[in-house]
């Protein structure tokens, strides 16, 4: 089987002839056409190519577009390599600094690509290669690999970009399609549909043949159009939250993760491995009943199986991303980290402040200097210098190309031991 990505760049070249509909479908006018507007002169340009004659890559092309399209060539290459493709080669291209170097129209890779490795390439983020975005002070203290400044920015006359992942905030619905051909026509087709970021989203279990979903999955054909949601009184829009559309849950999680990266996003990440675990069970049920149906010829009770089965797994995912947000809206309130704590009499809880990676405080130091500098030897009139900082291990620096990611073990942050002058006079302990 072969991988064919595709990002929004134009990435066939020369195909012609095309006279086999079982490899090669085109419009049968597609040359005349390019002639009659001016877009192709077979005397100057020579052979026909597609991509150069409709969309001739660019720097953005290449940067924003042809980057996914070699990182998922990489990731389905894996370990292993692929024969047709050699991540290095290509970087250059993908990069946006040897146009002239395009990447092959498809891999083979050497092992099948499961639905789950899928749902891992539509959710990254370049993680691990040049590309990465969570790596430099752009991501800030928490290792983000989003960046809210748009595609394009400029500084002192100079033009920079940032990095257009897989992952996008910018995504409004995405799936995974899987197809069975030996098995009942409405059964055949599962998409694995989710609203929003698919980095941060559940994703659903949808039989093609199936005749209705969970109201917080129903569009009914608006295509997101407000005035059209109102109108057939569907909840939520863009500009009117409800609990009850997938997709403002869905962007209610995310927003959470893009804020507090670091302690969020594994949270998460869990969640959506659990979810998919728990549809994948009633996924198998479904489709078992379904088929026993289809085979003692009851259609219509098979189809009925398949749309409940549709509606169930729309609540359950909304049930659960309900639940989740809730839990990370209390985990990560103010800023803190809330930890469960029997002995505390007032909420049974604890919060603690966000610990930052050296690499990061050293960051804040390079640009602040002095600023917040504590002046040695000075000590509060309300405490002795024991009472008032405490340092932990020292930890190595930041590693490969700026990173600042929070080593595993405790970092050498300085932590405060607030007195307030309420414990000082002794109205709290």
């Amino acid at each position: 089987a072969r991988s064919s990505p595709h990002a929004n760049q134009a990435r066939i070249r020369e195909f012609l002839p095309c006279d086999d509909p079982e490899t090669c479908r085109c419009s049968a006018d597609v040359v005349e056409f390019a002639t009659e507007n001016g877009f192709y002169d077979a005397a100057v340009d020579g052979a026909f190519s597609f991509s150069d004659v409709f969309d001739p890559v660019t720097f953005e092309g290449a940067r924003f577009c042809e980057a996914r399209v070699w990182f998922v060539f990489n990731e389905v290459c894996g370990a292993g390599g692929c024969a047709d493709f050699d991540a290095d080669e290509f970087l250059p291209y993908a990069q946006g600094r040897d146009l002239g170097k395009r990447m092959p129209l498809w891999v083979t890779p050497s092992t099948k690509v499961s639905v789950a490795a899928m749902r891992a390439i539509m959710a990254s983020h370049y993680e691990g290669s040049w590309f990465d975005p969570a790596v430099d002070v752009g991501a800030a203290a928490e290792h983000s690999p989003y960046r809210w400044n748009g595609l394009s920015w400029s500084v002192d006359g100079a033009s920079y970009v940032n990095e257009r992942p897989i992952g996008t905030q910018a995504t409004g619905w995405h799936f995974i399609s899987t197809i069975k051909p030996d098995v009942p026509p409405p059964m055949r087709a599962v998409l694995w549909w989710g609203a929003d970021d698919h980095a941060w989203s559940p994703t659903i279990p949808l039989h093609g043949g199936a005749a209705a979903s969970h109201a917080s999955y129903d569009d009914a054909d608006c295509m997101s159009r407000s005035t059209c949601r109102t109108v057939k009184k569907l909840p939520g829009t863009t500009t009117d939250l409800s609990f009850d559309a997938a997709w403002w849950l869905s962007n209610l999680v995310a927003d959470v993760v893009y804020t507090r990266y670091d302690r969020a996003a594994s949270v998460v990440k869990e969640a959506q491995k659990n979810l998919d675990a728990t549809l994948s069970v009633k996924l198998a049920a479904a489709e078992a009943q379904a088929t026993s149906l289809f085979e003692q010829g009851f259609e219509t009770e098979a189809v009925e199986v398949l749309s409940r089965h549709a509606v169930e797994a729309g609540a359950t995912a909304t049930a659960t991303w309900t639940a989740l947000w809730k839990s990370l809206m209390t985990s990560f309130i103010d800023g803190m980290t809330l930890k469960l704590d029997p002995e505390e009499s007032t909420c049974g809880c604890r919060k603690e402040a966000t610990t930052f990676s050296d690499a990061w405080l050293e960051k804040v130091v390079l640009d602040a200097g002095d600023k917040y500098a504590e002046p040695e030897g000075v000590a509060s009139s309300t405490s002795t210098p024991a009472e008032t900082t405490h340092a932990s291990t020292t930890q190595p620096k930041g590693g490969l190309r700026g990173d600042h990611r929070a080593p595993s073990t405790p970092t050498r942050g300085v932590e405060r031991k607030a007195i307030s002058k309420l414990a000082i006079k002794g109205v709290v302990g």
